[in-house]
């Protein structure tokens, strides 16, 4: 549940940012290299 204002999506009842939620660079190298982790650790744990 966002709990934070966000650009146009502002929100009256948490008018304060949450600078842990302000946009990051991804790259798609980046987001693959991601994919490829959540996928072995997703793959580890069904053993």
């Amino acid at each position: 549940r966002r709990e934070e204002s966000r650009g146009s999506h502002y929100r009256s009842d948490f008018p304060a940012r949450d600078a842990a939620a302000l946009p990051s660079r991804l790259t798609l190298c980046t987001a693959f290299e991601s994919a490829v982790a959540l996928s072995w650790q997703r793959s580890e744990r069904s053993r």
